[in-house]
């Protein structure tokens, strides 16, 4: 609703109605723009009830650029998490504790009335970055693909359990073991639950982690999503080495400030958020942060004080600003942001031999065939590396040059593997797997080269939907060759290859 929306958003979102989209107002017969209500509803079983607000995206359009994105329908839902969890112990009371998913959904203004063969995504973030970051990247993808004539349905992505908005859900029931394969069955759960929202083409974008869980979505389902765009996903074929120092640095970081403003100052100090697109770093200060206090820090700390005022009373009158001078914390807490990184395999009276003889019980899925695995091991990440021959949609991977997981051993392997299976997609030799290297890209290329990588991404895409477009006209006119009343019965083919029974051959008794 425009009215719900500070005063220079509203405006933005007026201008850009009526400069981008003239007929818009017409079309939903809306006179007064401060009371339009776009709508929406209250999920079953849910907590807390879906808002619906009209947002805007990224930066206002530029007048030197054209079809640029309409500010967006912003609408939040809230679903219970897949039952159970993978690991017994990622729910603090009980195996039967219901989790809740935190998903947004955006739709572009400009496609309010979607049609048949519009585009939805399905997207997934990466460790310790809350799903708002990838903001500017549907913006960007959004320009790109209106201006080819590609209308995006909506895109929908969630905050996995433990981590953003749903670890705030959730923080009273929330354990500490973590599993990656948790959130592919809750996407899972969330697109059975959406399904009338989301008729084909669906695709899947995944960023480190979140590309991970795509992948494993796709293996679960093969035919669910049409193709996969893998930002530098976390999919490799020994143990990553390098999450130890990830997380002993996410471990020993900072996680409070006196104030939002104090916590920007330090934000911009640091050299990875000083690499990031301005309006990455806008959605984190808005969207990683909390106020305090929170189950982990309860107490709301004497630094958040205002400074005392001084006896001259001759002055202007100063009021403090209530909102920077609370104190805030990370919404992902550091504890489930390391142990999604590494999963403890210590030595314990339970657990003696974790290296050669890991308990079946709470370690039933270490490899001890020589990758290290004690302390710490990420099962889901090596495991899914050997699954890449099953894996059906087409896949471009996005690399970097500057990242670790972005080796050459490590690019090599991916598309050596994926889709040469039975059941795959044909991988490499076939056109269905390819990658790109993006020169001087880190690991948070979505964060570092929003428009860069949404070019890769919407390239893709063209070509991709008009394989979907062909192999859907296929499809159909295999279904339209079959009499409706005969669809569902074996075919006059099926009978035929049956042939008569043999001589000798026993007759069915049914």
């Amino acid at each position: 609703m425009i009215a719900n929306l500070s005063p220079p958003a509203a405006a933005r979102a007026r201008a850009s109605l009526v400069r981008y989209d003239p007929e818009f107002r017409q079309r939903l017969q809306v006179e007064d723009e401060d009371k339009a209500d776009i709508g929406g509803y209250e999920e079953e079983g849910s907590q807390p009830t879906p808002r619906v607000n009209l947002g805007y995206l990224g930066q206002p359009p530029d007048d030197s650029m054209n079809n640029l994105t309409l500010s967006p329908v912003v609408q939040e839902h809230t679903l219970p998490c897949s039952y159970i969890r993978e690991y017994p112990l990622a729910t603090a009371e009980s195996q039967e504790d219901t989790l809740h998913l935190a998903i947004k959904q955006y739709t572009p203004l400009d496609n309010l009335s979607p049609q048949k063969g519009d585009v939805t995504i399905i997207a997934a973030h990466a460790n310790g970055f809350p799903k708002e970051l990838y903001e500017p990247l549907w913006d960007e993808i959004h320009f790109r693909l209106r201006a080819s004539g590609i209308k995006i349905r909506s895109i929908w992505i969630a905050d996995v359990a433990q981590q953003g908005q749903s670890s705030v859900l959730n923080e009273n029931i929330l354990g500490n073991d973590p599993s990656w394969f948790d959130h592919p069955r809750d996407l899972f759960l969330m697109i059975n639950h959406f399904r009338d929202q989301m008729p084909q083409p669906l695709i899947g974008m995944g960023h480190s982690m979140g590309g991970a869980h795509l992948t494993a979505l796709s293996l679960l389902h093969p035919r669910l999503l049409s193709t996969l765009i893998l930002i530098d996903p976390v999919i490799i074929r020994a143990s990553y080495l390098n999450a130890y120092k990830l997380g002993r640095l996410s471990a020993r970081r900072r996680d409070r400030w006196p104030s939002r403003a104090a916590a920007r100052k330090a934000f911009e100090k640091s050299p990875m958020f000083k690499s990031w697109d301005k309006r990455v770093l806008d959605c984190w200060m808005e969207h990683a942060l909390r106020d305090l206090p929170t189950k982990l820090y309860p107490e709301v700390t004497a630094s958040s004080t205002p400074p005392a005022l001084g006896a001259d009373v001759s002055g202007s009158t100063i009021s403090p600003d209530s909102k920077t001078e609370v104190p805030v914390t990370l919404k992902t807490t550091k504890h489930q942001e390391v142990m999604t990184f590494m999963r403890g395999n210590f030595v314990t009276p339970s657990n003696p031999a974790p290296s050669t003889a890991p308990n079946p019980l709470t370690h039933p899925d270490v490899d001890t065939s020589g990758a290290s695995v004690e302390p710490f091991y990420r099962a889901e990440s090596f495991h899914l590396f050997k699954l890449l021959p099953y894996l059906r949609p087409s896949v471009l991977y996005v690399f970097g040059t500057e990242s670790d997981l972005s080796a050459p051993q490590h690019i090599a392997d991916k598309l050596e593997f994926t889709g040469v299976g039975v059941g795959g997609s044909g991988g490499v030799a076939k056109g269905r797997v390819k990658e790109f290297t993006m020169q001087g890209g880190g690991h948070l290329m979505p964060m570092e080269s929003v428009g860069e990588t949404a070019d890769q991404c919407s390239g893709w895409l063209l070509q991709e939907l008009k394989r979907w477009k062909d192999e859907y006209i296929q499809i159909e006119a295999l279904r339209a060759a079959i009499p409706r009343e005969k669809r569902g019965q074996m075919s006059d083919g099926f009978v035929q290859a049956l042939g008569q029974p043999q001589s000798g051959q026993a007759k069915s008794k049914l």
